[in-house]
């Protein structure tokens, strides 16, 4: 989900750390968020319980799993976690602990409120930005970003702190969105020039490899669409998706939907 947004240095877009406390504020701390429930009418097979704030289909969640390939008792550092549910979900699904990140408090309230209610998973978050993450030299096996990346005012620093957490061996996995023609201006400043292979190069990664999927794009189209059928009350969390399904849906068809895998040699 986005919410207004300033251009920075950069050249894309990003978002400040008030803008998504409101947002998660507006939603509550308890259940599932308002996005997540529309994501599950979009894809009834999600898990239940992952309290979404990013265009996941079970398709994609179970490719991410794949990719992660995570073990039990291993660390998996979910940055830019919101709420915690996918990074809990799947470090539960693997038996794994989680350390997750975000820039947001109130988010990070939240997920500790979720974990609550997940004692078999050892878990811990804690408020920092993407760019100085909190964490030290080699200390995870796995990580995992979830559409966070890019609002990292420089995405190629914020990747290389990926990597100095990572162990020699570990892998992240992102997910994120590619322009089909790279440059188009139709597109928000945040998505013109985006390359993930590029970035994740540049901050030292190897073994980079890109996959996408048509039912990855037709879930992310399909999310806003149908957020726009359902009733809304002004300056509930609805009313803002169905906002920004309106600014992005003529221009959804210029992207493709990615997740990308990069390992720590």
């Amino acid at each position: 989900m986005s919410t207004p947004r300033t251009a920075d240095t950069a050249g894309h877009q990003t978002t400040r750390a008030p803008e998504f406390d409101r947002l998660f504020t507006s939603d509550g701390h308890t259940g599932d968020s308002t996005f997540s429930a529309i994501a599950h009418m979009v894809d009834p097979d999600l898990p239940p319980g992952l309290d979404l704030f990013s265009f996941l289909c079970a398709d994609l969640l179970h490719h991410i799993a794949d990719r992660l390939d995570l073990h039990p008792r291993q660390l998996l550092a979910d940055l830019g976690c919101g709420r915690g549910g996918p990074g809990l979900w799947l470090a539960g699904q693997a038996r794994a602990n989680l350390i997750g990140i975000d820039f947001s408090p109130v988010a990070v309230s939240h997920a500790h409120h979720r974990a609550a209610r997940s004692p078999h998973i050892e878990a811990a978050f804690a408020v920092a930005d993407l760019a100085s993450l909190p964490l030290a030299d080699a200390s995870v096996d796995r990580a995992l970003s979830l559409d966070a990346l890019q609002y990292a005012p420089d995405r190629v620093a914020a990747a290389r702190q990926a990597l100095r957490i990572l162990k020699h061996g570990g892998r992240l996995v992102l997910t994120g969105w590619h322009p089909h023609m790279p440059g188009d201006t139709r597109l928000p400043a945040r998505h013109q020039h985006t390359d993930w292979v590029r970035v994740l190069r540049a901050a030292g990664f190897t073994d980079v490899h890109c996959t996408s999927a048509p039912a990855w794009d037709a879930a992310y189209q399909s999310i806003y669409r149908t957020a726009l059928t359902v009733p809304a009350e002004p300056g509930t969390a609805l009313a803002g998706l169905q906002g920004e399904a309106r600014r992005r849906l003529p221009t959804a068809h210029l992207l493709r939907r990615v997740a990308v895998t990069a390992v720590r040699r």
